[in-house]
């Protein structure tokens, strides 16, 4: 994890002139400055919010709750800047621009801000009608994206990190009712629509579906069964060479002295043919169950459900499902 790039007290966002007075403060009253004491903080690092006619904000220092229509930018941004219907929206922030916050830039003028669903440190975006995947500048993925032609209702977070946590359980739920927001049908849309997207590094270049553990179970199963088959038809083969190599090394010709049977070929076919069935046997047949072996391993510490204790490597289990997470 990246390492945090602010200062737990950066004094460098006060502006110039109320500079001047902290720098003149002892060591006290620089204390009292930053909160420290009996007296409140000033908020050098707070910028001021633009607020519309339309929303109602509610502010304590760089902490704001906003409640009013969709607005993810300036007062023409959203669906609320275009005066639109069914656009009611709240907005949650923690932290207006960021590590950037000040409340007055380097020529000491109060900085005025506007929602920055880039720039502002955390958020809980909820909105009855938005373009999220639009305001956030998120790939469309394969599940489907919102465009300001395709609006949704929408709840949105962003933060450094984001934790869901839950005593019991999370489920991530889609498609559970037959219309959307917008009343939209959704039970003649296309099922794909509707699934689960996870997306690294916002970059879905190579996204692919996700595999169905138990299904990867049972194929992988069969795979190992045919091998299993695959080396039975070799050991068939190799049987049948072995009588094939035993008639070619004892292989004799009637001679054309009264017909009688010659010699087998004791310079060639002989010891090459005797050198086949002894490399055959040590380099070939003897390693065909210590390949069974191997393949029996794989299936009982990956794919067989643990009788007793599961197979480790490294102290952690080898079983490819899940004992707590699925998927359909």
């Amino acid at each position: 994890m990246a390492k945090k790039s602010t200062k737990a007290i950066d004094i460098s966002a006060i502006p110039a002139r109320e500079r001047a007075v902290f720098d003149s403060l002892d060591e006290q009253g620089q204390a009292e400055f930053l909160g420290f004491g009996p007296g409140s903080r000033n908020e050098f690092d707070v910028p001021a919010y633009i607020s519309t006619k339309e929303e109602t904000a509610l502010q304590k220092g760089n902490s704001f709750i906003v409640m009013g229509l969709d607005r993810p930018n300036n007062i023409f941004s959203g669906f609320g800047g275009l005066k639109n219907t069914h656009c009611a929206a709240i907005d949650i922030v923690a932290g207006r621009l960021g590590s950037r916050a000040t409340s007055r830039d380097a020529k000491g003028r109060l900085v005025n801000v506007d929602p920055n669903f880039k720039l502002d440190a955390a958020r809980i975006y909820l909105s009855q009608k938005s373009d999220p995947d639009g305001n956030f500048g998120l790939v469309a993925g394969t599940v489907g994206n919102t465009t300001p032609d395709e609006p949704r209702s929408t709840v949105a977070l962003k933060a450094d990190t984001v934790r869901l946590i839950a005593r019991e359980n999370i489920k991530l739920v889609t498609r559970t009712d037959k219309e959307n927001s917008q009343g939209g049908n959704l039970t003649n849309a296309s099922t794909s629509a509707y699934g689960i997207d996870l997306i690294a590094m916002n970059d879905d270049s190579d996204i692919q579906p996700m595999v169905k553990g138990a299904n990867l179970q049972n194929c992988l199963r069969e795979v190992l069964e045919t091998i299993h088959d695959l080396r039975e038809l070799f050991k068939n083969f190799l049987e049948y060479d072995r009588k094939l190599t035993n008639a070619l090394i004892s292989h004799t010709h009637r001679s054309p002295f009264y017909g009688q049977l010659t010699s087998p070929d004791f310079e060639n076919l002989l010891p090459k043919g005797t050198e086949s069935l002894i490399n055959k046997l040590t380099n070939v047949e003897s390693q065909l169950m210590l390949h069974m072996q191997k393949v029996n391993s794989v299936q009982q510490n990956y794919l067989d459900v643990p009788a007793g204790a599961e197979a480790t490597e490294n102290g952690k289990g080898l079983f490819i499902l899940s004992k707590y997470n699925n998927t359909n």
